[in-house]
């Protein structure tokens, strides 16, 4: 039971080390807190009932309670430092799949959705510009016949086709 407790030393400094990845939070923070508790709990009773059949007495207690004491004064520094290998290593592994990824996937992937865009862009932008090149030369024929035809219009009539010429000019000079 003795290295019963220098496992829940363990587990708890590991637990308090990865405790500021939910800090921000104080509901999951008394969340995880109180399921680390209730895991604990429930792994030391599977070791007493796997060396005693569950028998809980006062010197079982005493003996969890040495085991975390003799990990706090012996082993805590040790610990640490090997903990901190083991992390620093996740998160190198961390990165590099993360970069990996990003490069060879993401990337590429945005790049080509960046070109796929700007083609289509230029596309339309192309097929709008040929549309109206094609409406110039098809109406070019028919600009002189318009002039004459306003001219038979009534002059109450010029009043609101000066409107629209007005509002069509304005229109042309945004373009």
């Amino acid at each position: 039971m003795i290295l019963s407790g220098i496992y829940l030393g363990a587990s708890y400094f590991t637990f308090k080390r990865l405790e500021r990845l939910w800090l921000s939070s104080i509901i999951w923070k008394y969340i995880f807190e109180f399921l680390f508790w209730l895991l604990q709990a429930v792994i030391l009773y599977v070791i007493l009932f796997l060396i005693n059949e569950g028998v809980l007495r006062f010197y079982v207690f005493l003996a969890i309670i040495c085991g975390y004491a003799m990990f706090k004064g012996l082993f805590e520094q040790a610990y640490s430092r090997v903990n901190d290998m083991v992390f620093r290593a996740i998160y190198r592994v961390y990165r590099f799949f993360y970069k990996t990824i990003e490069l060879l996937i993401v990337k590429p992937v945005l790049f080509l959705i960046t070109v796929l865009i700007v083609s289509i862009t230029k596309v339309f932008t192309l097929v709008l510009q040929l549309i109206i090149l094609l409406l110039r030369i098809i109406s070019w024929p028919f600009k002189p016949v318009v002039l004459l035809v306003s001219k038979l219009f009534p002059e109450k009539m010029h009043k609101y086709i000066h409107l629209f010429k007005r509002i069509y000019s304005k229109i042309r000079r945004n373009e």
